[in-house]
């Protein structure tokens, strides 16, 4: 489940980029792959995290000096991509459910037989 706060949601990325930068060790790296394997929404975090990191990493060939604006760039990039992801996944569940709530209403869904 993804955290309700945004301190928790801070939180929560800085764990799953520490994870992917390899920084957790013991109980520290269990718990990010448990909130991993939680949702697909975590898996796709970490996946993002993994590919902005290979990202910053050539940059960082390229120029040793990356200016400071490019990795914070990259950063609110992951941080609102996740959370576009979250809000559609939150929009495909309600409108599968008031999807479902108008063809109960209109009694179109087929009679089961007995």
């Amino acid at each position: 489940m993804m955290p309700s706060t945004e301190s928790e949601r801070w939180e929560f990325l800085e764990m799953i980029g520490a994870y992917a930068a390899d920084e957790l060790e013991g109980e520290e790296a269990r718990e990010a792959e448990r909130l991993m394997l939680e949702t697909e929404d975590n898996r796709r975090l970490a996946e993002s995290y993994a590919q902005m990191l290979a990202l910053l990493s050539a940059l960082g060939e390229e120029t040793p000096e990356a200016p400071e604006a490019v990795v914070n760039y990259a950063i609110r990039r992951a941080y609102v991509s996740a959370a576009v992801r979250r809000a559609d996944s939150i929009m495909r569940g309600l409108a599968t459910d008031y999807l479902g709530a108008l063809v109960h209403y209109l009694g179109l869904r087929p009679a089961q037989q007995r």
